[in-house]
């Protein structure tokens, strides 16, 4: 052995094996001149192994492919049974294999290299030929252009380097070329990149301007067992072109924080909150589609504004629409300073007369009032063309008409005034009693009419006053059997006999409003400052802040001044 290394035999041969059973990396190469080129008389066998010289220190393994011709030297000289491969020597890959020759022909070439008849020996990405081979063409035809963004903007994918003549691209490339790293340089450092090249077409690119660009024909996934940041200093744009787009947080909360405007614009927009759900804007919340519905399913929808709170409905000649609501089985209180009821038509208040069944207590007990009620603590107006206040049945089994009040009840009528009731009219007034009519006033009953005072009585006219009936009792104090009579027929219910039939009702005192449940709502603190310093907000590639489009607007039919034109 130490004879050898002092007179090393150097050879130049071909690789015919390579697959190395205790993975040394070691290759059987025949050896011009030294080994028989008949592969009957030596066999590929035969052939003794050959280490590999590793000049990267373990930093590369590259294992000679077969076909290859290497150079080296054997380490006993001349028994020719240890040789050693320095390196590779390219661009003797021109002969063809004895199967493809004319029989018995020599040829150093194995059959299994024949893939590699006639190759350049530089790479694609080095000698410039056969830049239309590999995955190059598949590159190219993929690129995408004019991709569209949220806000309309298009941009195109970076061109991927195409294989060119440069000498002073440094390439590691696997065994067939498939699969390729280029380093690009130049001499005057213009112009260079960095190129992983996957045979399907997928590349990370990295371009002479810093620009890194990740292309994948199939599939790509980010997976991280620690902290992940992303951070752009400009616009961030994501294009789904088809399927869905996906967040899902497992542990933890989520926050989007934007200095400007966040418009979302899809199909349908469904939000779950399964505990609160707070929108807070600091100018305002408009709310617009072609139905709204608003529905609490376990407690109650407040509304509460520091002007008004407005309701608008039947704009449409075409659609009508009205406003409506309804309680079932609750109450419905409006308290107010003023109110004013207002319609083109009709208005109606109607009452079955059934009696409440309720537990409430506030501002007044109310189980079993029935009917309705129209309370002033100092007047009661009814002016129209014609008024009519009737009551449809008798006093004490059915319903009655009231109208009460500790001042003044005012009934005027331009025309005539009618005041009927099929069973018993009664007028009571703790004070004092107006009846007055320009023209003609009638008092008529079918059945008995009794005027009667604790005090005095006085029936004046102008003209004539008439009594005519066939009888006629006028005396001190003194009262016939038929008067008795009629006193009994038409004297006026008790207040007892009233409250009964009103069940008792309390009036509503005017210092206590109806309402005893006030809508609440969330505080939802102080607008936070804006993060965004002051001067311009937008730039040339940036979308300019618009405000959103109002579709529908109401007047402010209040006194305040106030308007939303």
């Amino acid at each position: 052995m130490s004879a050898g290394f002092s007179n090393l035999l150097w050879f130049v041969g071909v690789v015919e094996y390579r697959e190395d059973a205790s993975n040394d990396g070691r290759v059987k190469v025949r050896a011009f001149g030294i080994h028989n080129s008949d592969k009957n008389e030596v066999g590929t066998d035969d052939l003794p192994w050959a280490i590999v010289i590793d000049g990267s220190y373990g930093a590369s393994s590259s294992i000679p492919d077969i076909g290859e011709w290497v150079f080296g030297f054997f380490m006993d000289g001349a028994d020719a049974q240890h040789p050693m491969i320095l390196g590779r020597i390219p661009g003797v890959n021109l002969q063809l294999p004895p199967e493809a020759g004319a029989p018995n022909e020599v040829s150093m070439i194995p059959t299994a290299s024949i893939h590699k008849f006639g190759k350049p020996p530089l790479h694609r990405a080095m000698g410039g030929e056969d830049a239309d081979v590999g995955q190059a063409t598949l590159q190219q035809a993929s690129k995408k252009n004019n991709i569209e963004t949220a806000l309309g903007a298009l941009w195109s994918e970076p061109s991927i380097m195409t294989p060119e003549r440069n000498l002073d691209n440094r390439v590691y490339t696997s065994k067939n070329d498939n699969n390729f790293v280029v380093l690009s340089d130049s001499e005057d450092g213009e112009g260079t990149y960095i190129l992983v090249s996957h045979k399907s077409g997928s590349a990370v690119q990295i371009d002479s301007q810093g620009t890194v660009f990740v292309k994948s024909q199939g599939d790509t996934y980010n997976s991280s067992e620690g902290f992940t940041l992303n951070r752009t200093k400009h616009s961030h744009h994501t294009n789904v072109e088809e399927g869905d787009w996906d967040l899902k947080v497992e542990n933890g909360s989520g926050k989007i924080w934007i200095s400007g405007d966040l418009d979302v614009e899809c199909e349908n927009f469904n939000v779950t909150a399964r505990n609160t759900m707070n929108l807070n804007a600091g100018t305002a919340v408009n709310v617009s589609g072609g139905k709204v519905g608003l529905f609490a399913t376990a407690d109650d929808i407040n509304l509460a504004a520091n002007a008004n709170i407005k309701m608008k409905a039947g704009s449409n000649p075409l659609t009508l629409g009205g406003i409506y609501a309804q309680a079932l089985f609750g109450d419905v209180h409006i308290d107010s300073y003023k109110m004013n009821l207002y319609s083109t038509a009709y208005t109606k208040i109607t009452s079955l007369g059934t009696p409440a069944v309720s537990l409430q207590t506030l501002p007044y007990p109310d189980l079993g009032h029935k009917g309705v009620e129209i309370n002033s603590g100092v007047l009661v107006h009814v002016t129209a063309p014609s008024v009519s206040v009737e009551s449809l049945t008798a006093l004490v089994n059915s319903g009655k008409t009231t109208l009460s009040s500790t001042g003044i009840i005012d009934i005027f009528a331009g025309g005539a005034l009618n005041m009927q009731a099929v069973g018993i009219a009664n007028l009571h007034a703790g004070g004092a009693l107006n009846l007055e009519a320009v023209g003609v006033a009638n008092l008529k009953a079918t059945g008995a009419l009794s005027m009667s005072s604790n005090v005095a009585t006085s029936l004046k006219a102008g003209a004539i006053l008439t009594m005519d009936g066939s009888l006629v009792n006028i005396g001190m104090g003194a009262t016939s059997a038929l008067s008795a009579t009629l006193a009994s027929v038409t004297a006026a219910p008790s207040v007892v006999a009233v409250a009964t039939l009103r069940n008792l009702q309390i009036p509503t005192p005017a210092a206590i409003p109806s309402i005893t449940e006030i809508a609440r709502v969330v505080n939802p603190g102080e607008i936070p400052a804006s993060r965004m310093g002051a001067g311009p907000s937008t730039g040339g590639s940036k979308a300019r802040r618009r405000t959103a489009a109002m579709t529908s607007r109401m007047t402010d039919d209040t006194t305040d001044g106030g308007s939303t034109e």
